[in-house]
């Protein structure tokens, strides 16, 4: 398509979209009045040619009845309202091979008469007279509409006694045009590929944009037809991002470093607590020395969560949860598991019986693509945060949508503060938990990570008793 000499027409347009986008609409304009000025010009000629027929009835009998009477001279065309008359003392050239002969009945009189095409004619019964009576002026006006009907030019020949023949024309309402069907057709068609070489370039011109808000990208110079603000847009994300990626990488940096030079006088005051005589006190400062590490641990895993390496693979959801609640099982902690997926069903009703809403339960696979070491540590999280503040988890899970999967996590616990439902997990922060219960708040941040590296979302929901914790993670 960029070879094409459309488009190399159009890369010359200006490169601003400021006045791309007014030069499309006064372009698409013009083509829809030119569209529309030529349908409505052809179908108002033809049906004005029809009108001008209809009614010209009594011209064309005044005319046939002079010749009829022998007052007609013979000289060049003559007019006579819209038509053109030539009255000859024979007939000056054969009749065409299309030609339809008929018979005028004007009041008493019979006449014979030919009416010559070029071509077939396409409606040859509206050349025919009605079945009721007509006066002859309603006849004439019926044959000039049928003969205007066909689209093409006609003569009307007349045989006068004595050989003489009249010769009618009507070069306004007996000639070559396109027919009513045509010029809708035509019109349609025009409009159509109009809109086809229109809609390509206004797509092309908001696709740059269209790609920023669907996956946070720009278009690249590849695009046909780059406009500067997409350009420009383009280059401050990629600068942003870059500065945003080198500050990240930089507090990763100083973390680790802080973690790093921690770890030393950690080491050396565990070796001290050792010399503690009180057990009491020594357990207590291990404990402390503990929750430092692990928010040290914590908060740089949090940080690199995204960066770690891990294949990804197709699995069962189904089997990872059921391997990680088993292992819950396995160590005495009080987890259940239900992988059932339920349908809704309504059975047939019968003579006997009415029809009835059935919930039919079967196993489900659950399969995805992601990685499921990373997915199996977010819903270690998201359990242990359940047995911490309920001391009782109920994991369920089913498919939610033709591409997304739901897992359901319900604890019995006092449930969270409506206030915090959109901060839990926000890193240090914790919801309502008792003091005695340590934690550094990082591991719904943790899991909320992981569950958005899987294109899903964390869902809180305040239950009588607990909360219920909804995560949707993407099928692949």
């Amino acid at each position: 398509m960029r070879d094409s000499v459309l488009t190399r027409l159009l890369a010359r347009l200006p490169g601003s979209l400021s006045y791309r986008l007014p030069l499309l609409v006064v372009v698409a304009y013009l083509m829809g009045a030119l569209i529309s000025g030529w349908t409505v010009y052809n179908l108002y000629t033809r049906s004005s040619a029809l009108s001008t027929a209809e009614s010209s009835g009594e011209v064309l009998e005044d005319v046939i009845r002079q010749g009829l009477q022998d007052r007609l001279s013979t000289s060049s065309r003559l007019p006579a309202g819209p038509y053109l008359f030539e009255y000859s003392r024979n007939l000056l050239a054969p009749l065409p091979e299309h030609s339809i002969p008929l018979i005028l009945e004007l009041g008493d009189d019979r006449v014979r008469a030919a009416i010559a095409f070029q071509r077939p004619p396409k409606l040859p019964n509206a050349l025919r007279a009605s079945a009721g009576e007509q006066t002859a002026a309603s006849r004439l006006s019926e044959l000039s509409k049928g003969i205007a009907r066909q689209d093409q030019i006609a003569s009307l020949h007349v045989f006068l006694p004595q050989n003489a023949v009249l010769s009618i024309t009507a070069p306004r309402i007996w000639q070559n045009r396109l027919s009513q069907t045509w010029v809708v057709l035509i019109g349609a068609l025009a409009f159509g590929l109009g809109l086809s070489l229109t809609l390509p370039l206004a797509f092309n011109l908001v696709a740059p944009f269209t790609r920023l808000a669907a996956r946070g990208e720009t278009a690249t110079d590849a695009d046909v037809l780059p406009s500067t603000e997409a350009k420009l847009i383009r280059d401050k994300i990629h600068r942003q991002s870059e500065r945003f990626r080198a500050e990240q990488e930089r507090k990763a940096r100083g973390l680790a470093a802080v973690s790093h030079d921690l770890r030393t006088p950690v080491t050396r005051l565990r070796l001290r607590a050792d010399l503690l005589e009180d057990d009491q006190i020594r357990d207590k400062f291990e404990a402390d020395l503990d929750e430092v590490s692990g928010i040290i641990d914590n908060a740089l895993d949090l940080l690199s969560l995204r960066s770690q390496p891990e294949e990804s693979y197709d699995f069962s959801l189904v089997s990872l949860l059921d391997s990680l609640v088993s292992d819950y099982r396995d160590t005495g902690k009080n987890v259940e598991f239900d992988a059932s997926g339920e349908v809704e069903l309504r059975s047939a009703g019968s003579i006997f019986t009415n029809p009835e809403d059935l919930t039919v339960k079967a196993g489900n696979a659950c399969l995805m693509h992601g990685q499921p070491d990373k997915l199996r540590r977010a819903f270690s999280n998201l359990i242990d945060n359940a047995l911490k503040y309920g001391g009782r988890a109920i994991v369920s899970v089913k498919p939610y949508a033709n591409d997304m999967l739901q897992v359901s996590i319900r604890d019995f616990g006092p449930g969270i503060d409506p206030d915090q439902m959109e901060r839990v997990v926000l890193p240090f922060v914790r919801g309502h938990a008792p003091q005695s219960e340590r934690g550094v708040g990082l591991g719904l941040s943790i899991a909320s990570e992981l569950i958005e590296l899987h294109g899903g979302t964390l869902q809180f929901t305040n239950t009588e008793p607990g909360l219920l914790v909804t995560a949707r993670v993407a099928r692949g």
